[in-house]
């Protein structure tokens, strides 16, 4: 017989609404380009399940890509989480649909200029398109500044180490030397030289810690080498523009 949730816990719909105002509230940070980084981004109940369930190694996929040596993953697409464990399943549903849901992007779109002027435009008046996946580096890991494709609305990382013994493990934040320089349309995929920019800062590797930001020219980051032996879980989260046609 299994033990009934309590009922003073968040429902998928009070995940939601906590989440975004945990959007809401949080300070908005500007160097070296608009960011946030939310401490207790889900509700403590739901990080303690998704900790739980983090999927055993043997799941995820290694991402086959020569930039981005010793990164495994696992695809939250609605198949794969059918084909998880029920419980699991639902718990990852509920994760990735209290991160982004229908009221997201407006009610962040007065934080971020760059989310506000791609709203505007014919293709972002079309839902967004949602793409999510667990994501795990091991040692060696590394990438070089870039920006995220230019069209991607909103980009989230929801950090989800074992304990808060290693921040320096987070997203590294770039300024570039030359303060003129940005990576148009055409460049967004673009990794570039790590010798052409200043290390601003660190979003910190700390449980329930989410770094959130709408990708422009300027939204340079990357991830510093570790040679150390280290693991990096987290929930990487990218709302994207449809560009299906008409």
């Amino acid at each position: 017989m299994h033990a009934e949730r309590s009922t003073d816990l968040p429902t998928p719909a009070g995940s939601a609404e906590h989440v975004l105002r945990r959007l809401e509230e949080t300070p908005l940070r500007e160097d070296p380009f608009p960011h946030l980084v939310v401490p207790d981004a889900l509700p403590t109940d739901l990080y303690a399940r998704a900790i739980a369930h983090w999927p055993r190694f043997e799941a995820l996929a290694l991402l086959q890509m020569d930039s981005l040596p010793q990164r495994y993953q696992m695809v939250l697409t609605d198949r794969n989480l059918r084909d998880l464990e029920p419980e699991a399943g639902a718990v990852w549903r509920e994760v990735r649909d209290c991160l982004f849901g229908p009221d997201t992007l407006a009610r962040l779109a007065p934080r971020f200029p760059s989310l506000a002027a791609k709203l505007e435009t014919p293709v972002g008046s079309r839902p967004a398109m949602v793409y999510a996946r667990l994501v795990e580096d091991h040692a060696g890991h590394a990438m070089l500044p870039h920006t995220d494709v230019f069209g991607t609305f909103l980009s989230m990382l929801l950090y989800m180490p074992a304990d808060g013994s290693r921040p320096d493990l987070g997203t590294a934040l770039y300024r570039p030397r030359d303060p003129s320089f940005s990576a148009n349309a055409g460049r967004s995929t673009e990794r570039f030289p790590r010798g052409d920019f200043e290390l601003a800062g660190t979003a910190p590797f700390l449980p329930n810690h989410l770094l959130a930001y709408a990708p422009s020219g300027r939204s340079f980051h990357g991830v510093e080498p570790v040679e150390a032996p280290c693991v990096r879980r987290f929930l990487l989260l990218f709302a994207v523009m449809d560009n299906r046609g008409p």
